[in-house]
């Protein structure tokens, strides 16, 4: 049976909102069609390390999205992807999930870095094993303040959206990037954006590991504006037109592919670190290949720069992939950069798990 869901993906620069039909069959995500799409941009000082500052604000920008998309509802689902969310692989005793999710918060009070009754909690099982206490369910535990779910819930009060949901963004990078072969192999989804930057390994189809890193390619932009501190020049546009390849750039840039190259090595550093961590702690199963979403998929050279630190194949994700498009979708709106929609696209397949 065909399903309709609407998302909302609230992004430090951007909103956006899409619509996917989900057909039924093994795999819901074949055939599925794309209703309804728009984005505006966020303005600057509206979002602030994932907390709305100014709430007038916010709400008009969503109401223009939402009346943009023209989706056939106002039931959204909504993601959090913020670094303090804590995502981690935790056993419980198996039982049905309206059960483990009753019984969650006792068995895991002692693993989180925070109260238990300051956390939204949710699990996400992907295999039963056996343990000698009997058998039990691994999964990934999701633990996210509760004043940060709070503060974008309350902010969506006034513009006539109806949140029904909360996702991570990670489950929805999954949803719009692990099909086809990728689902069978052992493969890193990460998603640049402007200030954050989220991984998740999936392991023969299955979400193991979800991080957070507090950096994105909004730290590169900043590097450029340093760089040529005093100028009137424009770092975004600088930063998109030049990359980060210091050597192939014309010396009137040089400095700033070094600046970017500069701002953006850290970043490559803690993605490498994360994947011999995972492979480190799964003997045989470590990542064979990336798919890079988000911005910062298309920043020249950190594609490259990302494959050499790793040692691995680095592929640009492509959430539209057998995804299909109404008569009211005009891709001209977003052709060249699909990967900027991995999020809101995986949000809207809600569905699938």
């Amino acid at each position: 049976m065909a399903t309709k869901t609407v998302a909302i993906d609230v992004g430090a620069t951007a909103i956006r909102v899409a619509e996917v039909e989900l057909k039924g069959g093994g795999d819901p995500r074949v055939g599925a069609v794309l209703h309804a799409y728009a984005e505006r941009p966020m303005p600057a000082g509206v979002m602030r390390d994932g907390s709305i500052e100014e709430p007038g604000a916010f709400a008009q920008v969503v109401k223009e999205v939402v009346s943009a998309a023209k989706p056939s509802g106002k039931k959204v689902v909504i993601a959090v992807g913020h670094p303090s969310v804590i995502v981690r692989e935790v056993d419980v005793p198996s039982q049905d999930m309206e059960k483990v999710r009753q019984s969650l918060a006792f068995h895991v009070q002692d693993s989180l870095p925070m109260a238990v009754d300051e956390a939204l909690l949710d699990f996400h099982p992907t295999s039963e094993v056996e343990t000698p206490q009997g058998p039990f369910l691994r999964g990934l535990l999701v633990a996210s303040p509760k004043e940060l779910v709070r503060g974008l819930l309350t902010g969506l009060n006034t513009t006539g959206v109806q949140p029904i949901a909360v996702d991570h963004s990670a489950f929805a990078l999954w949803r719009a990037g692990c099909r086809g072969e990728l689902v069978g192999a052992n493969i890193a989804l990460v998603d640049v954006g402007a200030v954050t930057t989220t991984i998740a390994v999936s392991q023969s189809g299955a979400t193991r590991l979800v991080r957070v890193l507090p950096q994105g390619g909004q730290d590169a932009t900043k590097a450029i504006a340093n760089a040529y501190k005093g100028s009137s020049v424009d770092a975004e546009a600088v930063k998109r037109h030049v990359g980060m390849n210091a050597a192939a750039a014309n010396p009137e840039h040089r400095a700033a592919a070094e600046a970017v190259s500069h701002a953006m090595g850290p970043l490559i550093e803690s993605i490498r670190n994360t994947l011999v961590y995972y492979a480190g702690n799964n003997p045989g199963a470590a990542v064979e290949r990336i798919v890079l979403t988000g911005g910062g998929a298309y920043l020249s050279g950190f594609g490259q720069a990302l494959s050499s630190a790793t040692r691995l194949a680095v592929m640009i994700g492509d959430p539209f992939a057998g995804l299909a498009m109404s008569k009211g979708v005009n891709p001209d709106g977003f052709r060249g950069r699909e990967a900027e929609l991995a999020t809101v696209v995986g949000m809207a397949m809600v569905g699938v798990r």
